[in-house]
């Protein structure tokens, strides 16, 4: 059985996928996200968007309609297809991922840019530090990603008696949430090094790595890879 970790909306398709792979699944969100109310002006500046969670904001506040003018650094394709839709068609970048971002971004940032990224309190620190390299960029916090206090009691009985033969994770926060848990619940190292820890990018799954789990990397980040890396893994 595999268990997803992404928030519920997301995991719920991504278990229909995985059901028609023949796949059986459990769901534990370990994150809730809180998007804010206030208004903010983006005028004259390069927004970066690397989370769907900034565009809902965008178009919570009413503020996608002012940024039409504005040029966009975006990472994840859907995203990208979102912004075009609402009428945001200056993208400098689309990235994959933020290797792809970083390595774009080399001929079209400038120490006279000014980027403000649009982000919560949980974010890609080493992004930021290689950004500040080429451009001025600024934070704005315009959601609040709160994880979850403890699992579910059904996924702690199936962790203990080693039901789950792997765990899916799109997100380095989700990771470290779910090993915190664990540790919480006191599920044994024994338990958890016996599951296949399936990540959507080297960055998100390098601590487990490090810690001596097993831990396998999408070929790219994208949910299609990741369901095509689980059905070549051939769980039940």
């Amino acid at each position: 059985m595999i268990l997803i970790t992404r928030p519920r909306k997301s995991s719920l398709e991504f278990q229909k996928k995985l059901n028609k792979l023949n796949i059986n699944s459990d769901i534990q969100e370990l994150s809730k996200f809180r998007i804010f109310k206030n208004q903010i002006s983006l005028s004259k500046s390069v927004i970066l968007i690397t989370s769907p969670r900034s565009l809902d904001y965008l178009i919570n506040t009413k503020i996608i309609e002012s940024c039409k003018k504005n040029e966009f650094i975006v990472i994840g394709k859907k995203t990208t297809q979102r912004l075009k839709q609402l009428g945001c068609q200056k993208i400098l970048i689309s990235a994959k991922d933020s290797n792809d971002l970083i390595s774009k971004s080399k001929s079209i940032l400038n120490e006279k840019s000014e980027v403000r990224f649009l982000c919560s309190n949980v974010y890609n620190k080493e992004l930021v530090r290689t950004l500040k390299k080429k451009c001025k960029i600024t934070l704005v916090r315009v959601y609040e990603t709160i994880k979850v206090n403890k699992l579910k009691k059904s996924v702690i009985k199936n962790l203990n008696s080693n039901k789950f033969s792997a765990v899916v994770f799109f997100s380095k926060f989700s990771l470290m949430v779910f090993l915190e848990l664990c540790k919480l619940e006191k599920i044994s190292k024994s338990s958890l090094k016996r599951i296949h820890y399936i990540c959507v990018s080297q960055r998100v799954g390098e601590f487990a790595k490090k810690q001596g789990y097993k831990v396998h990397f999408a070929p790219n980040p994208s949910e299609q890879a990741m369901l095509g890396l689980v059905k070549n893994l051939k769980f039940k």
